[in-house]
């Protein structure tokens, strides 16, 4: 058996991914889309690839956002290697991978974000990670897992690429699909549209929550910072011991193994915070269009509602600054040993994405203070 470094070489993979928008404004969902494919093309696809010898491409460097031009339907049909990142069923990538299906006797390789994949797609073996410093080392192993035992010619046929390449057939009866094509259907009700009130109990719980994470980053953030120093009166024992630097870096190994499972645990605490400002930003513009175009008028509850939320804006805006500091902060972790490097990258990412959510709830305020211009007075004394 050919050796791993040997297996690619001379192959092409063509890597398709959400590409995002890097010219958004930071905190905007196309620029969080666009870092996220950085990191996965440095931490998981490039190392992957690397491995095998293969010649990573990488979608982004040939088109823009919402762009499909011929090269990558040229890559598509002709690249030796596809992996496909479907975490969020992108609609590009969607489509793409349709494509590449199309195509007999060819590698096809899928990954995505656990709880994020698009759930028509899970009965083809698809790689599940989280993104996480471990969870991305983990999908970077997996990944060359599969690749190995792909171009071992270990991997199976999809029955669709099988059908399409005329090798296999479905039976199918048109007459009687196309009269159960336009027959009515037998339940023709449909389901009522949520009431407000629905939906504000929705935003309610939904509030909770992020306040909840919040306050559980905060928490992590003050550990963090009571260990580091506490490292630092450490290291100043050490000195005085006269430990030298050996001492110290025994110090900073046991600091990285002790803060490696916190900054995980950020991590998973930064996404499921902007996974919940997504879904209660959609909430609240919901609502306020509901009340702008006149569907509903402004009640008690709706009022109370909308100025929770201005009284989320403002704390979140505070805290941004705390924030923005603990993440300058981590860069003295990186610097001081290479085993706390990994430890502040998980932190800046997990810090980062807090922030990022930070700046699309600052984006309710103009939107909520534009309808209820008595609330900003309020919120503001």
């Amino acid at each position: 058996m050919p050796e791993d470094d040997q297996l690619g070489a001379n192959l092409t993979c063509f890597i398709v991914s959400p590409i995002g928008d890097r010219l958004e404004p930071v905190g905007q969902p196309g620029r969080a889309r666009y870092e996220q494919s950085i990191v996965m093309w440095e931490e998981v696809f490039e190392p992957a690839c690397a491995h095998f010898g293969l010649s990573p491409v990488r979608a982004d460097r040939i088109a823009e956002a919402g762009e499909i031009p011929d090269q990558i339907f040229t890559y598509l049909r002709d690249a030796d290697v596809v992996i496909a990142d479907l975490s969020d069923a992108n609609p590009n990538v969607m489509y793409e991978l349709g494509l590449r299906h199309s195509q007999p006797s060819k590698m096809t390789l899928q990954i995505g974000e656990y709880g994020r994949l698009p759930f028509d797609v899970t009965t083809i073996r698809t790689i599940q990670f989280n993104r996480t410093t471990a969870g991305l080392i983990g999908a970077r192993n997996d990944l060359i897992d599969s690749l190995r035992a792909s171009l071992n010619g270990g991997g199976g046929t999809l029955r669709a690429t099988s059908i399409f390449a005329a090798t296999a057939s479905a039976p199918i009866d048109v007459v009687n699909d196309v009269a159960r094509s336009i027959a009515p259907d037998q339940d023709d009700t449909s389901a009522a549209e949520p009431g407000i009130i629905d939906i504000l109990a929705e935003g309610e719980g939904a509030l909770s929550h992020v306040i909840e994470v919040m306050s559980d980053f905060s928490a992590e953030m003050s550990s963090v910072g009571e260990r580091s120093t506490q490292f630092a009166a450490d290291a100043a024992e050490s000195d005085a011991q006269g430990r030298g630097f050996a001492g110290k870096l025994l110090l900073t190994r046991a600091l990285a193994a002790e803060l490696q499972p916190t900054a995980d645990g950020m991590e998973e605490l930064a996404n499921a915070f902007y996974d919940d400002i997504s879904r209660l930003g959609a909430m609240v513009q919901y609502i306020i269009t509901r009340y702008q175009s006149g569907e509903e008028e402004v009640t008690d509850d709706g009022a109370i509602f909308l100025n929770s939320m201005l009284s989320l804006v403002n704390s979140a805006e505070e805290g941004a600054v705390g924030l923005t500091v603990f993440r300058d902060g981590t860069r003295i972790l990186s610097q001081s040993a290479r085993d706390l490097d990994p430890v502040a990258k998980a932190l800046r990412r997990a810090t980062n994405r807090i922030i990022e959510g930070i700046a699309v709830i600052s984006g309710w305020r103009e939107s909520i203070t534009a309808l209820l211009p008595d609330l900003a007075d309020a919120s503001a004394s």
